[in-house]
């Protein structure tokens, strides 16, 4: 096996590999990336038996072969040989040899026959949908899943397909019980589904498709594969039922604030400063066009904040966990945010205008 390739080129294929390799795996083959020689191309392959990633490139082969080499290790060494060509050896099937200039090293190998094979089985036709929507839509969302490995069908992200009048629409969803992320897009999927994505793969797949105009997505009952440019993802699906979050959304939050974003985050960021329970709690008071935010604590301390909104309903008093909010408040891109508040012991519900997004807030006691 042997092949020259530009360091830009085999650095970013590495890249999008190693995510899937389990750095504290026991078995050694899997901390390797698989490297395989065929027709002018080159496929890096990395597995933790729950995730599959591969990618390709073209390059100027010499031999075809294949064999596995440490993760970790071949990637800080091409991240740190000179910007070039690199060239890349097997020598006796134990080692393989990269050189770039005057610099050369030696990586200890692994029979690629030891490398474990994660087959995608039988999945659903591959669709083509836009990848910056999709990575905006996970950005929007992933931020709610829960750690909670009790309830380890909210270890991941929901991804849904259903049809909404007449067209598909696809949703991402997560939620950790205190607050719920969804996000929203109109498709041409023609299958409809509901899988819960765990959370490395969802992480993994946002990396891969960065940047990717157009993407391909397929699915089964117990993988997702998700193709990228010339990087593809096959991961394994968490076995639960994800709730029934339609009931959770507030379908008669009447009371509405417009808010500042920016000035919103700042205040809130500013008076938890000083909150010392362990949910951070701020108290929140909406009423004749202000809202104000207090802190208190058990050490005398004490935050004061207040704020223009644009409302005139009747008096809202309500806490929430500080750091939910924040977590909420930025992921709004726009200038103003809207909070619809039913009373002061109901759940908020927050979202901008045009941002295909709704988020929704517990309330904690304060």
């Amino acid at each position: 096996m042997q092949f020259e390739v530009q360091k830009s080129v085999l650095l970013k294929a590495i890249a999008d590999t190693n995510g899937a390799v389990e750095k504290k795996n026991t078995i050694p083959v899997l901390q390797n990336i698989k490297i395989e020689v065929i027709d002018d191309k080159v496929i890096l392959s990395a597995t933790d038996m729950d995730i599959l990633i591969t990618s390709t490139f073209d390059c100027d082969m010499k031999d075809s072969g294949k064999t596995t080499v440490p993760a970790q290790m071949f990637f800080d060494v091409v991240r740190k040989i000179p910007d070039g060509a690199i060239l890349v050896k097997l020598e006796n099937s134990v080692n393989l040899q990269i050189k770039s200039g005057k610099s050369k090293y030696n990586l200890p190998c692994i029979d690629a026959s030891e490398f474990p094979a994660l087959s995608e089985g039988e999945m659903s036709e591959e669709v083509e949908v836009d990848g910056i929507k999709i990575a905006k839509m996970i950005d929007k969302t992933r931020f709610a899943i829960s750690n909670d490995e009790t309830r380890y069908y909210l270890n991941g992200l929901f991804f849904q397909a259903f049809q909404k009048n007449d067209k598909i629409e696809i949703r991402t969803v997560a939620t950790d019980g205190h607050r719920l992320a969804l996000s929203f897009l109109e498709s041409d999927l023609k299958l409809p589904f509901g899988i819960i994505i765990p959370r490395k793969s969802v992480n993994e797949i946002r990396r891969i498709i960065d940047g990717a105009k157009k993407i391909k997505i397929a699915v089964s009952r117990a993988k997702i594969k998700v193709i990228a440019d010339k990087s593809t993802i096959i991961s394994k699906l968490i076995d639960g039922e994800f709730p029934d979050y339609d009931k959770v959304l507030p379908k008669n939050n009447v009371h509405i604030a417009l808010v500042n974003r920016k000035n919103f985050f700042d205040c809130v960021d500013r008076v938890s400063t000083v909150a010392s329970d362990k949910h951070r709690s701020v108290k929140v008071i909406v009423e004749n066009g202000k809202m104000s935010l207090q802190v208190g604590s058990d050490e005398n301390s004490l935050a004061f904040e207040e704020l223009d909104v644009n409302y005139s309903g009747e008096r809202i008093e309500t806490g929430f966990n500080s750091r939910y909010l924040l977590d909420i408040i930025a992921q709004i891109d726009k200038e103003e945010l809207i909070m619809r508040f039913r009373d002061g012991m109901s759940p908020a519900l927050i979202e901008a205008q045009d941002m295909n997004s709704v988020f929704v807030i517990m309330p904690v006691r304060v």
